[in-house]
């Protein structure tokens, strides 16, 4: 059974540590290696398009609470230059505040990787610094115009270098001829360790710009799937017809043994 945090948000230190509390991540965290804290950083628009830093913060301090390993915060932008991203939205005073390191997965030096049961990327580059990493992906919750939503699954985007697969954006290549079916394969290639969704503040209608919705909430799982189900259902939609959830489901995570934990 998966299990999925449910807090209240009041702030993001206290509910980020509630959240986590409560699926018991301090057992879980790798104590050795490297932690990648994944935030969505798509362009250099403020929060609810792009993660607080103040989620990242909290999410930070859990870790090094809590485990042994290295902790960096890794993102690609989808649109302009990731520096920017990071600068117009604070993580640069962030990382300074901590001196934690800013990894920009479109400029890491890349390996290709393959996989042959993926539905469509057979073939995939990666930041070298990916593979063997732990990556939190800690997304704010999105409605999404190619997938319906974007949730922990669709930020994972983020790894995939701009020099391959940039077009009219920077991931631009990821979108034909199915979103959906990049967003399962790129979880094949790495599936994301923890998750912690920010829907204190949704964003509905369009990933870019749309409606702000006060939900009042902070996420956290193991299981990506089950996630992005429960906040999708919270956006308004039935996790059964969107097709990357379909997909995923079994095979990343699971759409129907969810439990809720309230806190």
């Amino acid at each position: 059974m998966s299990k999925i945090a449910k807090v209240k948000f009041t702030g993001y230190e206290a509910s980020v540590t509630r959240a986590l509390d409560l699926i018991e991540a301090t057992n879980k965290l790798p104590q050795t290696g490297l932690i990648i804290i994944k935030p969505n950083l798509t362009n250099a628009d403020a929060p609810p398009v792009t993660t607080n830093v103040k989620a990242a913060e909290a999410v930070y301090k859990y870790c090094t609470a809590h485990s042994k390993a290295e902790i960096l915060i890794g993102e690609g932008c989808g649109c302009g230059e990731t520096m920017d991203t990071y600068r117009a939205n604070g993580y640069i005073e962030l990382a300074d505040k901590y001196q934690i390191r800013l990894i920009d997965f479109n400029e890491e030096k890349a390996t290709l990787l393959k996989n042959k049961d993926c539905f469509q990327l057979k073939q995939l580059y990666v930041p070298e610094i990916v593979p063997d990493a732990y990556i939190i992906s800690l997304p704010v919750l999105k409605d999404h115009s190619f997938t319906v939503t974007t949730v922990a699954m669709k930020n994972m985007f983020g790894i995939a270098p701009a020099p391959y697969y940039r077009g009219s954006w920077n991931k631009s290549k990821l979108h034909s001829p199915s979103t959906h079916k990049s967003v399962v394969d790129i979880c094949l290639y790495k599936k994301p360790g923890l998750c912690v969704v920010d829907a204190s503040v949704a964003l509905s209608g369009m990933h870019l710009s749309g409606t702000h919705r006060e939900l009042g909430l902070i996420l956290a799982s193991f299981d990506p799937v089950a996630i992005d189900a429960v906040g999708s259902e919270l956006l308004g939609h039935d996790p059964k017809t969107i097709k990357y959830l379909t997909l995923a489901n079994n095979l990343l995570g699971s759409l129907d043994d969810i439990e809720i934990l309230e806190g």
